[in-house]
């Protein structure tokens, strides 16, 4: 009980705050449209019904908790749930789809509150006593408030997710058996995510199959029985091609088999599949599953951020069987403590964003208990709810970047390529910089993973561009690519070299740059120069910080040169 506990401690502040902030929209609703009821009622996916959240108004607290149906023929609420749409009527006694949730009910008002995937996850609604009381504005300022809802419930979504990347990631620091590392995975899953199914299979040495590894429901009791062979099903297409299935309605796909399902084929609305990849092999795969909604108007397909969010988590869990398989012990705990270290940063950070969103939306109930026709000042406060939003995608971005940083798809591509396009795609179009661009043509052919090593070279080449240079006429930023040798004897390697004309870096911070959470900057969370280290060391190369102080940086990438077979 004492390890639950500790594990959904970090949930609880967020879950306040995103209470709060709905019980907020909810409160501002009822004053903004001058209503004498209003509600939130949020999808319960479990028990295939809406559910009453939030209330607002005197004596309306007997509504909370109620259930109601999601039907486009019984109550206005339902209707609004089914159908998608935005439903205004000024007497309730003349419309057959009322039903009554609070007494002297006459005009109701109601809209839905929509995903970023434009699924509909509930509804806001407003209720009063008089006729006619709802027109064209109201309907606007509830579609409003919907979009306010919508957006506190996308974060508390992010920070779920977040909490889940933390806790795989914890597991992989502390995990010092398969089985540990593949339970933890499996409970996050289910007990975190909410996901109705889930099973992890891993590929056997011996045999080469894909064998059940862990599970939930009625395959718990088949772990280390069950297994796939290459391109069995669809489970067995994915470990054989390494690449992700996300299906809807997934017996119509012509890789469909129906073997060892956590629950029956006919009952299956949604199959995701991803595979677990270590140094571009697959090695497994993660499956997820939802069951087929009793009610015909619950959505609940799989959206491209589970298929995001499985593929980090599998990417996690390749990390996790690499290091339990190579690494030893000693090295895992030094991991366990940069984990530490990721988590209470992250959260940190997003915990600080927010506290900005929350600032938010009390300017927004002190602006319509002031202004309430104030147009202009709530898309404002709308355009610093989506910035703060996207500073916690910027976050999660990095978290995982590190994550994935030493994941390799290698094949065999032109470095020269990737510089110059990684060169042009991130410097500024119309920047007073000048980009000096010198490569070596003569360099081979090199094993390399295209998508990370762009990312190491965007990274520094954004790192040097605010200190390019101290003048106006003196702003230069170089970068090159050479052939070089350690000694006569060694072996041959690729270089890019980066440097910029700023005040350099100290010769007792050349090492700690490239520290995770080391960072001279106010935004970030310090990973980038990690991140790219990461990158490096992962591709048998190496990076230093090789510039004078006072003179400039210069960061140079060393990348072993192998032969093509």
């Amino acid at each position: 009980m004492d390890r639950m506990s500790h594990e959904w401690g970090a949930l609880t502040s967020l879950d306040l705050l995103s209470t709060n902030a709905l019980q907020a929209i909810v409160d501002d609703v009822l004053l903004a449209t001058a209503s004498r009821h209003a509600i939130i009622a949020m999808f319960n996916e479990d028990e295939g019904c809406l559910e009453v959240t939030h209330v607002a108004g005197q004596r309306g607290s007997h509504a909370l908790g109620q259930r109601l149906a999601i039907d486009d023929s019984f109550g206005i609420v339902s209707y609004v749930a089914a159908t998608g749409k935005t439903f205004v009527t000024g007497d309730v006694t003349l419309e057959p789809k009322y039903r009554k949730l609070f007494e002297n009910t006459v005009s109701e008002a109601a809209a839905p509150i929509r995903d970023r995937f434009g699924r509909i996850v509930g509804v806001i609604n407003v209720e009063s006593d008089q006729r006619d009381a709802f027109g064209d504005i109201e309907r606007e300022t509830c579609r409003t408030f919907a979009k306010f809802a919508a957006v506190v419930l996308e974060l508390e979504s992010r920070q779920s997710r977040e909490n889940a990347l933390i806790k795989v990631g914890q597991a992989l620091a502390s995990a010092l058996t398969e089985e540990s590392l593949i339970s933890m995975v499996v409970y996050v899953a289910s007990e975190m995510l909410h996901f109705q199914a889930a099973s992890i299979f891993v590929k056997d040495s011996a045999s080469h199959q894909f064998v059940l590894r862990g599970s939930t429901s009625r395959l718990k009791s088949k772990v280390g029985e069950i297994q796939y062979a290459k391109g069995e099903g669809c489970t067995g297409w994915v470990c054989e091609h390494g690449e992700p299935i996300m299906l809807q309605n997934p017996q119509k796909d012509s890789r469909w088999r129906g073997l060892y399902l956590e629950f029956p084929g006919d009952e299956i609305a949604a199959f995701l599949c991803v595979p677990i990849l270590i140094n571009g092999k697959s090695e497994g795969a993660i499956r997820i599953l939802r069951r087929k909604a009793d009610n015909r108007f619950l959505e609940n397909r799989f959206t491209e951020d589970d298929l995001a969010l499985m593929e980090a988590i599998a990417g996690q869990v390749a990390s996790g069987l690499q290091n339990i398989r190579s690494v030893e012990r000693m090295l895992k705990s030094e991991r366990m403590v940069a984990w530490g270290e990721l988590s209470a940063k992250s959260s940190h950070m997003i915990g600080n964003r927010v506290f900005a969103l929350k600032g938010d939306v009390n300017e927004l109930r002190y602006q319509l208990k002031n202004h309430p026709n104030s147009s202009q000042t709530l898309m404002e406060i709308a355009k610093s709810l989506d910035v703060n939003v996207s500073r916690i995608e910027e976050i999660l971005q990095d978290f995982r970047d590190f994550l994935s940083a030493t994941q390799l798809n290698l094949s065999w591509v032109n470095l020269n390529d990737i510089v110059r396009e990684t060169a042009t795609e991130v410097f500024p179009r119309r920047s007073k910089v000048k980009l000096n661009l010198t490569l070596e043509e003569s360099l081979p052919m090199l094993p390399l993973d295209d998508k990370r090593l762009r990312r190491a070279i965007s990274e520094l080449i954004e790192n040097s561009l605010p200190y390019a240079g101290a003048s106006e006429s003196n702003k230069v930023l170089n970068i090159s690519t050479r052939l070089a040798k350690t000694g006569p004897n060694d072996k041959n390697w690729a270089e890019i070299e980066v440097s910029d004309r700023g005040p350099g870096i100290a010769q007792e911070d050349k090492t700690r740059i490239f520290e995770p959470f080391y960072t001279g900057r106010v935004k970030g969370m310090g990973l980038g120069l990690s991140i790219v280290k990461g990158i490096v060391e992962a591709h048998g190369g190496t990076i230093a910080e090789d510039g004078e102080p006072g003179i400039g940086a210069t960061f140079v990438i060393r990348l072993p040169i192998a032969e093509r077979p």
